[in-house]
């Protein structure tokens, strides 16, 4: 004989939380900019195909959300990718693979292998506050440039890299800023 459930004993499996729309809005939104980030500075001389980007957007995603909160993983997700860049122009014969397969976190020689990196110079901070801040600083810089797009907002860290004779990290706040505003 078939039992049926009176009314009142679901107990559904899911929850339902609320904001659930906003943190997926600010979660594509992170992933967006962390993406504008990545290509412009690893691949800004590239143009890719839109399977290619969403895969690449997929990965980051990915990362985003196994962090504590999605702007802490953006941070720590930009600092690596300026680990990564570093590495790059340090070797003649170093290169990067496609973005997709650079971010896929299997490949231990991609974004995967910049985690030893990152957890070395966490380290290091917990004695000496400003070590390597300036991979911090320009973190800091995109997630606030592209949470205020304005004019002033954009003087205030090209001034801060003037100002610390930062002429590198200049020049990639600026072309990540011109792709943040033209290239989406």
């Amino acid at each position: 004989m078939r039992q049926y459930k009176k009314k009142g004993d679901f107990h559904p499996y899911l929850k339902v939380t609320q904001n659930r729309k906003e943190d997926s809005t600010e979660l594509n939104t992170l992933v967006e900019t962390a993406w504008i980030f990545a290509y412009s500075a690893l691949w800004n001389c590239s143009l890719f195909s839109a399977k290619e980007m969403d895969a690449a957007k997929e990965g980051i995603r990915e990362y985003l959300r196994l962090s504590d909160t999605a702007s802490n993983g953006f941070l720590s997700f930009c600092q690596r990718v300026l680990l990564a860049r570093y590495y790059l122009s340090n070797g003649a014969s170093r290169h990067i693979p496609l973005p997709s397969v650079w971010l896929d976190k299997n490949n231990e020689k991609g974004f995967a292998g910049t985690k030893e990196w990152f957890i070395e110079i966490m380290a290091v901070r917990e004695s000496l506050p400003q070590y390597k801040n300036d991979i911090r600083a320009l973190s800091e810089a995109v997630l606030d440039y592209s949470e205020d797009t304005t004019e002033e907002k954009f003087y205030l860290w090209k001034n801060h890299f003037i100002e610390r004779q930062t002429p590198g990290l200049l020049t990639l706040f600026q072309v990540f800023a011109i792709n943040y505003l033209y290239a989406k």
